[in-house]
């Protein structure tokens, strides 16, 4: 896997993930490190689910269980790595989270799942003047757009 940005301890990433994990007692393991070598090597890879993840790993000849990823992604959910979104119904989707990605904003086809992201700094400026007037200080904000994508608007027939 050369350019993923993960696997190599030379690597920035892979230095800074290294000292997140030791600072918390926890080992940066082959395990974590291509899963969030998933994240960072493939542009299409902002939104995975734990078996999405899964079925990457093996099609690249991983040996990796289900119950590992799980077990793996709830650490680094923890520890400030991940995020944990539940952009569709019952379905949970993981993305880089804090100085490794910056802040943006989903649109979430209802009737495919599909999830395009979004940047606007207005929408961040409201948010920053909330969290103040509240008197809160802000880790994180997300604005979640709910729709219909034009794929899926040019399928659905009217009645």
């Amino acid at each position: 896997m050369e350019g993923n940005g993960f696997t190599d301890c030379a690597n920035p990433q892979a230095d800074f993930l290294k000292e997140i994990l030791n600072r918390e007692g926890f080992r940066l393991t082959s395990q974590r490190q291509k899963i969030l070598a998933l994240f960072s090597g493939d542009p299409l890879a902002h939104h995975l689910s734990a078996e999405e993840i899964h079925q990457r790993l093996a099609d690249q000849g991983e040996k990796i269980s289900i119950s590992t990823v799980y077990r793996a992604l709830h650490v680094m959910v923890n520890l400030g790595l991940l995020q944990e979104l539940e952009l569709a119904e019952d379905r949970k989707y993981y993305e880089l989270l804090g100085p490794i990605m910056d802040q943006h904003h989903h649109l979430v086809c209802v009737h495919c799942g599909e999830v395009t992201e979004f940047e606007d700094p207005r929408i961040t400026a409201v948010s920053d003047r909330e969290t103040q007037a509240w008197g809160f200080t802000r880790l994180n904000a997300q604005f979640t757009v709910y729709g219909i994508c034009p794929h899926c608007q040019g399928h659905l027939v009217a009645p």
